[in-house]
């Protein structure tokens, strides 16, 4: 996929930031998205040495206008997106459902699930544009009712489903949808709900980025699939 054009979420720090590197030896652009302009710009470098072009997108994906501009933008340059990782998410407690602070759970449902129905739902047709499609979900696939994780596995588990049935609608399209779960990643995201964890347990971002490579292959066509690692 040389002439690959690849859109990365959560692109400014861990396995977003990995998978960019590593997709720019495949693609010849790449759209790194994040908040963190001076990470961006880091991980910019570094695609740009391996001879692949790199938009930097500093944005707040919460907002809904921006990603439904980005996708016109890109639609007039490239007309097309063959490759979509999304990694961007958050969250930075643990807490009994009685415990919840509100505030904090929409903000969780507005970034880990509203985003990225709205990058389904205005980047669908760019994807359709590309010959091979793919997109991957990078989520979470914990068995239900773990004590402490209401402010974030239900969200994921409805985010998991909402992928699951666009990759079906999609099914006689060249677009192949699927989510990965990563069980435990050595990164700061980690830190926040784990600190002190032994890091050795951990999967390495390096680890992570490999296996979405294997999902954003042409020659992969499995669809619709929550694969755990």
């Amino acid at each position: 996929m040389n002439k690959s054009v690849s859109l990365i979420t959560g692109a400014s720090s861990g396995i977003g930031a990995e998978t960019a590197v590593q997709l720019s030896r495949v693609s010849s652009h790449i759209y790194i998205i994040g908040r963190n302009i001076k990470n961006l710009e880091i991980i910019s470098d570094k695609i740009v040495d391996n001879n692949c072009e790199c938009t930097i997108v500093p944005l707040d994906i919460k907002e809904e206008s921006v990603l439904r501009n980005l996708a016109k933008s890109i639609a007039k340059k490239n007309s097309k997106i063959d490759i979509i990782v999304s990694s961007a998410g958050i969250i930075d407690h643990l807490s009994p459902v009685d415990s919840i602070n509100e505030e904090r759970f929409k903000e969780i449902i507005e970034i880990n699930y509203l985003s990225n129905f709205r990058l389904v739902k205005y980047f669908h047709y760019l994807l359709k544009n590309s010959e091979n499609g793919r997109l991957v979900i990078v989520s979470s696939n914990q068995d239900s009712g773990n004590q402490y994780w209401g402010v974030y596995q239900p969200i994921m588990k409805a985010l998991n489903e909402l992928i699951i049935t666009y990759a079906n609608e999609n099914k006689k399209t060249n677009i192949k949808a699927n989510i990965l779960c990563p069980k435990a990643v050595n990164t700061s995201f980690r830190d926040k709900i784990m600190p002190g964890e032994n890091k050795k347990n951990l999967l390495s971002v390096n680890d992570v980025a490999k296996r979405i490579l294997e999902l954003t292959s042409k020659n992969f066509h499995e669809t619709g699939k929550i694969i755990n690692i």
